[in-house]
């Protein structure tokens, strides 16, 4: 049996998949298998996979969605422990290597996770994501995970008995599956930071309407579970309510945004119910009853001040 079980969801990616594959293969640490779960892809992503042989573990299932495969996915590993990579990232070669002994050595410890250097496709580079999530670190994280989301899924190395004692990812979620599993995981165990960037992720031009609609829908729904975990402190689920406040306005100004005024003014009220009373949420409020052709004429007028005020300070400079 390998010690770690290497796990790479793919969906329409073959483009990338070679670089994430090769990266795996690449590792220090070499006690390691590879599965490749094909979540029903239609391009070339099983030629791609052909050039490996044996070296790696082919599944393929019907388009099921990305936490179905990641699920499928483990089910079909054997491992010890077990690192997820998404297809369109790619790894240094010793982040198994410094992440292994870490859970070895500390059997608290559920989870391990790296820093992470993003990568846009029109060449910009952030060098470490963590540098602007201060609330990152090692230990029983659980309270700070509420805050922040600093683990992403190519980073993390975790025990298998953690993952299924956590209980998998859930499927029904098309967005904030993997902030919602490590959030179980760190109500129990401890994580491990390695704080270098070991870990490269790909971001690319996605439909923004589209993810903003995943996220702040998900983004509700992730709360509202949170709220339903077992043992939760006074403390902690007060901060929980908090959160859930401020995802329902984001979900509200979200759908005021695009023009969804009944559905805006059911999620500012949830807001408003959750200990999210503040101006602004009034403001979204009040204004989804106003005519949409006013709400028009405010927010030109709006972009057009903007421009007239950039405008004179280019001019200023110049």
């Amino acid at each position: 049996m390998p010690k770690v079980s290497v796990i790479i969801p793919t969906y329409n990616c073959a483009h990338y998949l070679g670089q994430a594959i090769e990266s795996a293969m690449s590792q220090t640490f070499r006690d390691f298998e590879i599965i490749v779960l094909d979540d029903g892809s239609t391009d070339n992503t099983s030629e791609v996979i052909r050039q490996y042989g044996d070296d790696i573990k082919y599944v393929r299932q019907a388009n099921r969605g990305l936490p179905a495969a990641r699920n499928r996915a483990i089910e079909s590993s054997s491992g010890e422990f077990v690192a997820l990579l998404d297809a369109d990232d790619w790894w240094e070669p010793s982040k198994l290597a410094e992440q292994v002994p870490l859970l070895e050595a500390d059997p608290e410890a559920g989870l391990a996770y790296t820093d992470l250097r993003v990568v846009y496709d029109d060449g910009t580079v952030i060098p470490s994501f963590l540098s602007s999530r201060p609330l990152a670190g090692s230990g029983y994280v659980f309270d700070r995970l509420l805050l922040s989301g600093f683990i992403l899924p190519s980073t993390v190395l975790m025990r298998r008995t953690c993952f299924e004692q956590a209980g998998r990812f859930d499927e029904s979620m098309r967005s904030h599956e993997d902030v919602d599993l490590w959030l179980r995981i760190c109500q129990k165990w401890k994580v491990v930071l390695v704080q270098d960037a070991l870990t490269h992720r790909r971001q690319g031009a996605a439909n923004m309407t589209s993810d903003s609609d995943l996220r702040t829908r998900y983004g509700v729904i992730f709360f509202e579970k949170a709220l339903k975990l077992p043992d939760l402190t006074a403390g902690q689920r007060d901060t929980i309510v908090r959160r859930l406040a401020e995802a329902y306005f984001l979900r509200g100004s979200f759908l005021f945004a695009n023009g969804k005024m009944k559905e805006c003014r059911q999620a500012l009220r949830l807001s408003l119910q959750s200990k999210g009373s503040s101006l602004r949420t009034w403001a979204y409020y009040a204004g989804s009853f106003l005519p949409a052709a006013l709400i028009d004429y405010l927010r030109n007028g709006k972009r057009s001040a903007r421009s007239m005020v950039a405008g004179r300070q280019n001019g200023d400079a110049a």
